[in-house]
């Protein structure tokens, strides 16, 4: 049994190009291809494809909006997202929605047959340009909140996390304070708290990285 896709686009010469790459692959049908969202949902409503594919940019009715009104009606349905640009908000309702694939369109002649793969088999798939841009705004995201909780610090606190971070054991640090080492483990215990850290070697790790 064939795979039923239905693909959407308001680009004929890329949606006549994704067709041929879809089904190029053995067991891939493309059943309709729609011009814009409002097509492609009422087609998707009746015929129901094991898969649908929707450019996000289109008239009448957006891929996302279109999505989110399939998978209303069909939680069941399959929905890959296809989109030009990296926007961290528009993956995020994706996901929301319910959405299966999120494809760069840059990348769909690649990505494409490798995301419906994905998604046929209960799997989810985003591209991996998208997923080094999503790492890559996680991580200029973190930096000012490693900051802001730096300042739910203590001086004390402050000094040993530094302490930490050098290497040192709790005696060493409490020979270096002149303090016990049941006061080291409390403040290490209450850093770990304000830091929002768990498990073992996150308090070392995370200083090594604000050295």
């Amino acid at each position: 049994m064939n795979t039923t896709i239905l693909i959407a686009d308001d680009h004929p010469i890329f949606l006549k190009g994704l067709q041929e790459v879809i089904e190029s692959e053995p067991g891939y049908e493309v059943i309709f291809a729609a011009k814009n969202g409002r097509e492609a949902l009422a087609i998707a409503r009746t015929q129901r494809p094991m898969v649908t594919i929707l450019d996000i940019d289109m008239p009448e009715m957006n891929g996302l909006m279109a999505a989110e009104e399939l998978i209303k009606v069909l939680p069941e349905a399959q929905v890959i997202l296809l989109t030009m640009h990296k926007a961290k908000d528009t993956f995020l309702r994706a996901l929301e929605v319910g959405v299966s694939g999120y494809v760069l369109k840059e990348n769909a002649v690649v990505d494409i047959i490798h995301a419906i793969e994905a998604v046929t088999q209960g799997n989810s798939y985003i591209s991996p340009e998208m997923s080094s841009f999503l790492l890559k705004q996680r991580r200029n995201y973190q930096d000012p909140t490693a900051e802001e909780l730096l300042r739910t610090l203590t001086p004390s606190e402050l000094k040993i996390l530094k302490l930490v971070g050098s290497y040192k054991s709790t005696k060493a640090i409490a020979e270096e304070l002149f303090i016990s080492e049941k006061t080291v483990s409390n403040h290490r215990m209450n850093i770990l708290k304000k830091l929002n850290l768990t498990g073992k070697n996150s308090l070392l790790r995370f200083a090594i990285e604000q050295r």
